[in-house]
């Protein structure tokens, strides 16, 4: 059945971008803790009170924010046939979400103010999601003899993410010239299982 107000949803999800975009750069601009819902509602051109009623407080809205933000990464579930395969899928994902407009927002907010305990409960939330979809990928190595059942996938994704970002934010590495083959297969090196 036909809705008797055909655009009401469309205008309701063209807020809701709105909204999100507008609180992205908010974020950009001054940060987690200096954001203001005000600040926000002027920005997207709505009242706060169309804020309030989708996000009763700034905890909420900077969650749906960066859940929209963290959408960029594909859920991945890779199923390559090997470890090495799966994972080299993982971390080419990982880095194109790194070089994004996005990811570059989330890198530059985490870094300066990942320790304010509302944040850091936010982003261990949509790590946990994230990390959810990789568990298969690890059950399945470990089912086929590859890495050693001890090995902890939190550990290893840490390792390979954090090696990256060093080198691309710390090292000033140019993203092109990071052969992310390179990081996996020393990762593996490490991983995989030792010869009796």
């Amino acid at each position: 059945m036909q809705s008797a107000h055909p655009n009401r949803s469309h205008r309701g999800e063209v807020v809701v971008q709105d909204v999100l975009g507008a609180t992205r750069d908010e974020l950009t601009r001054v940060g987690y803790r200096a954001l203001r819902i005000e600040d926000v509602a002027t920005r997207a051109n709505v009242n706060r009170t169309t804020i309030y009623r989708r996000w009763p407080s700034k905890v909420d809205l900077v969650r749906a924010t960066l859940q929209w933000m963290f959408a960029e990464i594909p859920d991945i579930e890779p199923d390559t046939g090997s470890f090495r395969g799966d994972l080299l899928v993982v971390a080419r994902e990982m880095l194109t979400f790194m070089l994004s407009p996005n990811g570059q927002v989330m890198i530059r907010m985490v870094m300066a103010e990942g320790a304010e305990p509302e944040l850091r409960a936010i982003m261990e939330d949509l790590r946990r999601e994230k990390d959810a979809l990789l568990r298969q990928m690890f059950a399945r190595a470990k089912a086929r003899g590859e890495i050693r059942e001890e090995l902890r996938q939190e550990l290893l994704l840490s390792m390979l993410v954090g090696g990256v970002h060093h080198r691309i934010f710390a090292l000033c590495v140019d993203p092109v010239v990071i052969d992310i083959e390179e990081h996996v297969d020393l990762l593996l090196s490490g991983a995989l299982v030792r010869p009796r």
